[in-house]
């Protein structure tokens, strides 16, 4: 009889079951099998079992897919990890063959399959994954550090985009995980001034526990005249972390700035004078998923350059992951570590 393990599978809109399945087994020579040690609930998870679903993803799935764990058995063609080490994982298993893959943009592959979405993710004990995909993190940081490694390795996708320099200003539109992930990224950086803007108090109030003290409500004051009183001009960057807000930062960037729409949200439909980017000079990037940065984001997290304890808000076990779903979709939480292992 098979060993089994509570998972959280996706049924269909609005249906996040918790239930007993088989443990996976290695299928293939290039595959490795690793135990689940945290787990951060995802944006995206909760607009995946959201009515209707603001992301699709395949009926029957484990979800979860911002991990880290232990190694615990290895395909007999395995080389870059070995049982008994820590690892993250990248989530987005590229094709590697596809024209966008051979142009060096595999997160634009045509192909790819998404663990936690399209295949079956960390909301489990175990989860096993082609080795290509997993990146050794070293014991000495803390293992709820590894949940960011994903988040990590996209933010640094939107940096290098625009590449702030030091003495420049920005403004982030959505003050939850990525938000605060960018604003450290600036800060480090040597950002002279990082306005952060949201309409949820808790998080609101979460930035300056972060030290982030150019903190502003829209809902309560013009966001327009705020930065301008900041920055005479307008910020030199601006980050979309919502998914929602691209005639908002038109508004706020200056002449010649730099914007990074980074957030998701399928149905926003955005509405703008075409002509201030004309005006305006402005570049305006998509950011979408990690582009070869997963090594980088490693590397961050191993310094400890960024306060990743401070963005953690609750650790739940995984039996209580509708409960953390919820905070999520209220806004609530900040980062919520989910422990399948436990």
């Amino acid at each position: 009889m098979a060993d089994k393990m509570l998972a959280a599978v996706f049924e269909g809109p609005g249906k996040l079951t918790l239930r007993e399945v088989p443990e996976p087994k290695i299928q293939r020579v290039d595959q490795i099998k690793i135990q689940v040690e945290g787990v951060g609930i995802c944006g995206t998870d909760v607009h995946i079992v959201a009515v209707p679903p603001g992301y699709l993803a395949t009926p029957g799935t484990i979800l979860g897919h911002e991990y880290v764990g232990r190694v615990v058995d290895v395909g007999d063609a395995v080389m870059n990890v070995k049982v008994g080490d820590r690892v993250v994982v990248n989530p987005n298993d590229y094709c590697g063959t596809c024209v966008y893959c051979q142009m060096h943009k595999p997160n634009l592959c045509l192909n790819v399959g998404a663990i936690g979405i399209h295949v079956d993710g960390a909301y489990a004990r175990y989860n096993v994954v082609a080795s290509k995909l997993a990146f050794k993190l070293d014991d000495s940081v803390p293992m709820e550090h590894g949940v960011f490694a994903e988040m990590l390795a996209d933010v640094i996708n939107g940096t290098n985009k625009v590449r702030l320099q030091p003495g420049e200003s920005a403004v982030i539109l959505g003050a939850g995980p990525i938000g605060h992930l960018y604003a450290q990224m600036f800060k480090a950086a040597g950002a002279a001034k990082i306005i952060l803007a949201d309409t949820a108090l808790h998080r609101l109030e979460y930035c300056h526990k972060m030290d982030f003290d150019l903190v502003v409500n829209p809902k309560e004051q013009d966001l327009k005249e705020f930065v301008l009183a900041q920055t005479e001009i307008g910020a030199d960057v601006v980050v979309d972390a919502v998914g929602s807000a691209l005639p908002t930062a038109l508004d706020v960037v200056r002449k010649g700035g730099s914007i990074v729409v980074f957030g998701v949200n399928t149905q926003a439909q955005a509405q703008f004078p075409q002509s201030q980017l004309t005006f305006k000079e402005l570049t305006v990037y998509g950011s979408w998923l990690a582009n070869a940065t997963f090594p980088a984001a490693v590397k961050v997290i191993e310094s400890r350059a960024l306060d990743l304890d401070g963005l953690i808000t609750h650790r739940l076990p995984l039996s209580e992951i509708h409960e953390g779903l919820r905070l999520l979709a209220n806004r609530e939480a900040l980062k919520i570590v989910i422990y399948p292992s436990s």
